[in-house]
């Protein structure tokens, strides 16, 4: 008997992000008939064994480099290649015992540069083809593109979430001349269903949403507590711990380690004011929404950087430095800014994942 075609679905396991877009990625897949098998590691493992209970869900470790407190991490990278090149070949190696064992028909990484393979049909998806680079840093450029462009190669297709043209949110991240044969893009990739919004949320004054990997996630918890703190707004804290159990409440403050997507998006639509990292996939969820926010890029980030430093210009989104964020000035400067206005191209993931499925 035939089975129903099974993909193999790995976020990357840098926070959280990679794994809460590739929602709307497993839902397509299994809209059209086919099964999602997901694979992951530490809190991205956690959040899809919450948010897909019912799907086969298979430890898959990946690399993780000491994310620095204050160095750039284009630097950590270029001095990680080789042990990223020595975990590679071993990750290729899980990779052939899990698609003999589960029957894999295809396999769509997203960021997981070394899950390619000849055996199945490929697909890679990031935003990021350009990585940013500042001063010395800029001489190992080269070097990163040409490792990336190495990896990506070697898979069948190349899945941009963004959408085309100058209104895209990416910007400069997702430009590159190379792969225009494989290369689609497949609009903004959220896992906010904005027809299907808690209710009864009530209006209150700010949302703070945490993540990203550590030390940076916790050293922006304690100094945006210690503001909301004094400051008496009614305020919500997100920390992106979807591995933990917390709800409690500290003066004006409401923290919760994790909520249900449900919940979450009733949080974004009540909330007058918004703080988050300026990373990829919470500015694609707050673009579903239309939604304005005060962003703290992560030191050191250049993507984060980058977005946040583009969005100021373009009159998107108010951004602060997290060494001199003060918390009265940027709710002050935020109102001026417009939110991410940007109407999305959601057939275009369809498409994609159809035509995955004709092929393999």
């Amino acid at each position: 008997m035939k089975h129903n075609k099974r993909i193999l679905v790995c976020p990357l396991d840098w926070g959280l992000g990679h794994a809460t877009r590739m929602v709307p990625v497993i839902e397509a897949i299994e809209n059209n008939g086919a099964v999602a098998i997901l694979a992951a590691d530490n809190r991205p493992f956690d959040f899809l064994k919450k948010r897909f209970p019912n799907n086969t869900l298979i430890k898959l470790g990946g690399f993780n480099p000491v994310y620095p407190e204050s160095k750039s991490m284009t630097g950590i990278m270029i001095r990680s290649f080789p042990s990223m090149i020595k975990h590679a070949g071993i990750a290729g190696k899980e990779l052939d015992i899990i698609i003999d064992k589960y029957k894999i028909d295809a396999v769509i990484s997203d960021n997981r540069y070394e899950l390619s393979t000849k055996r199945v049909p490929t697909v890679f998806i990031t935003h990021q083809l350009n990585i940013q680079t500042k001063g010395l840093q800029r001489i190992g450029k080269p070097i990163i593109d040409r490792l990336i462009f190495h990896y990506i190669n070697k898979f069948d297709e190349l899945w941009i979430p963004d959408i085309e043209g100058k209104t895209g949110l990416s910007g400069v991240l997702s430009l590159s001349s190379k792969f225009k044969k494989k290369k689609f893009n497949i609009g903004l990739l959220s896992r906010f269903d904005i027809n299907n919004i808690q209710p009864e949320v009530k209006k209150f004054d700010l949302l703070i949403i945490l993540s990203g990997p550590e030390p940076q996630r916790s050293i922006l918890e304690e100094m945006l507590l210690k503001q909301v703190l004094k400051s008496g707004l009614e305020t919500v804290l997100l920390l992106g711990k979807p591995e933990t159990e917390i709800e409690e409440v500290k003066k004006n403050v409401r923290i919760l380690s994790h909520i249900n997507d449900k919940e979450f998006a009733g949080l974004l639509t009540a909330a007058n004011y918004v703080i988050t990292r300026p990373g990829y996939s919470t500015l694609m969820d707050l673009a579903a929404f239309n939604k304005n926010a005060i962003l703290i890029p992560t030191p050191g980030q250049t993507e984060q950087e980058y977005l946040a430093k583009k969005l100021l210009a373009d009159n998107v989104c108010y951004s602060q430095k997290q060494s001199v964020f003060d918390l009265e000035s940027a709710i002050i400067e935020s109102d001026r800014f417009n939110g991410l206005q940007i109407k999305n191209n959601s057939e275009k993931l369809t498409e994609r994942v159809q035509n995955l499925l004709n092929i393999c």
